[in-house]
């Protein structure tokens, strides 16, 4: 039997190529700020929990040259993204099992991940348990995020067609346990886990319509609810996105989201 963990990996691995093209480099420069804020010159041993298609191991390779990065995901497929840019030092992993001895990491990532794990706690007492006594864990989450321009258009119109649902199971797909600084608050202390730093702040990424609709069609809810309907049915259905996407001003195609940042040991 598929757990929900590894069909949202296989889901990302399906969608790898897309990811890396469309929404990296989107979400990548949101992420930007924990690298800054973590204590990374001079680390021996940086461990990015859901380090996807390797987009924030560019950015912890430049502010710490001489680190082992590891790269750690769930999804194969995103891997073989990372590695093709570069990276060697990735691999396949659980992030509620992590491959890690006890105490052997200096500076761990979870980067838009930790609303990912069925438990998210869990998750952050193995984050806890691989740290070394002096370590630090950056921890980047979406707070008040009003999706990307245009989602509520493809949820009416995919409604409309009568497209299945989002075949997400709900426990990978956590963000309400965590989209306050005080929810994060909670769940982090309640791993065990304490918190030096908390902050937010609010990005802005402006579309181009184009560029917007191939995100939509290729990764995101849409595009795993598209699949369901039959070929004229997606075509009308994207058709008519489209045209009344046609309509948003250069300020209806800007996405700002919130993003919540904590560092804990």
């Amino acid at each position: 039997m598929v757990t929900p963990s590894q069909s949202l990996a296989n889901i990302y691995s399906a969608s790898a190529d897309a990811y890396a093209r469309r929404w990296a480099p989107v979400i990548a420069p949101m992420a930007r700020p924990m690298v800054g804020a973590l204590p990374l010159s001079g680390t021996p041993t940086v461990l990015d929990v859901g380090a996807g298609t390797g987009a924030t191991l560019s950015y912890v390779r430049a502010a710490a040259p001489a680190s082992r990065v590891v790269g750690l995901d769930r999804a194969e497929g995103m891997l073989d993204i990372a590695k093709g840019s570069g990276w060697r030092a990735v691999a396949v992993a659980d992030a509620q099992k992590l491959p890690a001895r006890s105490g052997s990491v200096d500076v761990g990532l979870l980067v838009f991940v930790l609303f990912h794990f069925p438990d998210p706690v869990e998750a952050l007492r193995e984050m806890r348990r691989t740290l070394r006594p002096e370590g630090r864990v950056g921890i980047v989450v979406w707070g008040t995020d009003p999706g990307v321009p245009g989602a509520s258009v493809w949820t009416e119109e995919l409604d409309r067609k009568e497209a299945a649902p989002d075949p997400r199971h709900p426990s990978v797909a956590q963000l309400a346990l965590m989209d306050t600084p005080e929810k994060l608050t909670q769940l982090i202390q309640a791993s065990g886990l304490t918190i030096s730093k908390l902050w937010s702040e609010t990005f802005c990424h402006a579309f181009k319509l184009e560029d917007l609709l191939k995100l939509q069609t290729s990764c995101g809810v849409a595009s795993r609810r598209l699949p369901s309907l039959s070929a004229k049915r997606r075509g009308k259905c994207e058709a008519r996105v489209r045209e009344r996407l046609l309509e948003f001003t250069p300020e209806q195609l800007e996405y700002k989201p919130e993003v919540l940042f904590a560092v804990a040991g």
